[in-house]
């Protein structure tokens, strides 16, 4: 395992970020983790992390976090500055030195709003002179959990993905390829689309509900509107809930029904199945403990 020197973590209390900064850790990586609310962030104090509070939206605050570091995972929020946040940490980067940005970036359709931003951040990354890694996971099985309530209250799964196929990823795959990434050699000016070992409709992610929880459950289709106002129900901000809406629009006509092998050449073993999340998280969906 190649030396990393130290890596900083932006939205490190995120879903990837605080996997990400424990595994790092735990590999002997002196990690600093740059977040918001340093009240979300005693789990990254209690592994080591070093932490620095700041906000991408403020360019000012960004210098602290990137002084000193040889790699940045780039991770930001899915909101209309995404664009604008990535580059404040780019251009506080080459204020810094030459650190390597490891991107989490995404594989998802041009029709999403989030990810026409996220096609502008990469190329800011690519055109920075800085050395590069672009990550690109498609839809989260983590993403699922939304739907456990009515999981585990009447069999039900609500979606607006229709019909359509993906080779949706495991969070925990995603950060074992970050850790990868950010502790090997060799993934300079390299793009890496990830994604689970097969792509699956979510009336396939019923059925393997219904099989693991011993139970019967429906997937139904319904309207991206109905998606975007449960969304904007439980607290989203509309502009990212019609991204995710536009994203969904996308999967729904199979954008991402292919796979590749890079979360098992970049790991040395194969991604996580939906059947295996399933099992893993299942008391969170109703099953028994």
């Amino acid at each position: 395992m190649a030396n990393s020197g130290k890596v900083l973590v932006t939205g490190a209390t995120g879903n990837t970020g605080s996997g990400l900064v424990p595994a790092l850790r735990a590999a002997g990586v002196d990690v600093r983790a740059l977040v918001r609310d340093e009240a979300k962030a005693q789990p990254l104090r209690d592994v080591g992390a070093e932490l620095v509070v700041g906000d991408l939206d403020q360019p000012e605050t960004i210098g602290p976090a990137v002084e000193g570091v040889d790699k940045i995972y780039l991770l930001t929020w899915n909101g209309p500055t995404q664009a604008r946040q990535a580059e404040n940490v780019i251009n506080a980067a080459k204020q810094a030195g030459t650190p390597h940005l490891v991107r989490h970036s995404m594989w998802g359709s041009e029709k999403s709003r989030i990810v026409q931003q996220g096609n502008q951040v990469e190329e800011a990354v690519k055109s920075s002179g800085l050395p590069w890694t672009l990550l690109k996971p498609t839809f989260f099985m983590q993403n699922t959990m939304m739907a456990a309530p009515t999981i585990a209250s009447d069999g039900m799964i609500y979606w607006d993905m229709q019909d359509g196929k993906l080779a949706m990823i495991d969070v925990r795959d995603v950060v074992d390829v970050a850790l990868a990434v950010l502790t090997g050699s060799g993934h300079e000016s390299k793009s890496y689309i990830l994604t689970g070992p097969e792509a699956i409709s979510f009336h396939d992610v019923a059925a393997t509900f219904s099989k693991v929880l011993g139970k019967n459950v429906r997937y139904v289709s319904v309207p991206g509107e109905a998606s975007l106002q449960s969304m904007v129900g439980m607290g989203f901000p509309e502009w990212i809930a019609r991204g995710y809406v536009e994203l969904s629009e996308g999967f729904s006509e199979n954008f991402a029904n292919s796979v590749t092998d890079n979360v098992a050449s970049l790991t040395g073993r194969p991604a996580r199945s939906f059947e295996q999340f399933a099992n893993d998280f299942a008391q969170v969906f109703g099953g028994d403990s």
